[in-house]
């Protein structure tokens, strides 16, 4: 019989898997982008609809990739101990409840949440920049 801690630990691989997958296929896209455009310079044949278009399905794998990275982050957290005294941290604590120690994954549920004019990222609305796709707000 597999216990729940396999199972989770199943699921953090194959989360792993299909990030390196999104990955490869974002490095392929801007290799592609890169060609295109050093070929279209040579031609003097700049065609900026074809980059675009290319340049949409890098930010989408970007999009993808940051939210597997997220997802990622709170499966490790969940199994992980407080950093300072190794016992278990509570899901949604905000302190460690042995030592104290800041919860580095809580959550306040007061947050207010803004989409990123760039990516349409859910981000903290007192965000400067998108954690997603890096771009400053409120100059987009």
């Amino acid at each position: 019989m597999i216990d729940t801690k396999d199972i989770s630990t199943m699921e953090l691989k194959d989360l792993k898997n299909v990030l390196k997958t999104v990955k490869d296929k974002r490095m392929e896209l801007v290799i592609k982008l890169g060609e295109l455009v050093h070929f279209q310079l040579l031609n003097k044949t700049l065609n900026p609809d074809e980059l675009t278009e290319i340049s949409f399905e890098i930010a989408s794998q970007d999009r993808l990739m940051y939210r597997y990275g997220k997802q990622i982050t709170y499966m490790n957290a969940a199994s992980q101990q407080c950093s300072k005294c190794l016992q278990q941290l509570v899901e949604n604590a905000k302190f460690c409840g042995n030592c104290g120690t800041l919860n580095p994954t809580y959550v306040d549920p007061n947050t207010v949440y803004k989409s990123c004019g760039s990516c349409s990222e859910e981000i903290h609305e007192t965000a400067l920049f998108c954690p997603c796709c890096g771009m400053k707000q409120g100059e987009i």
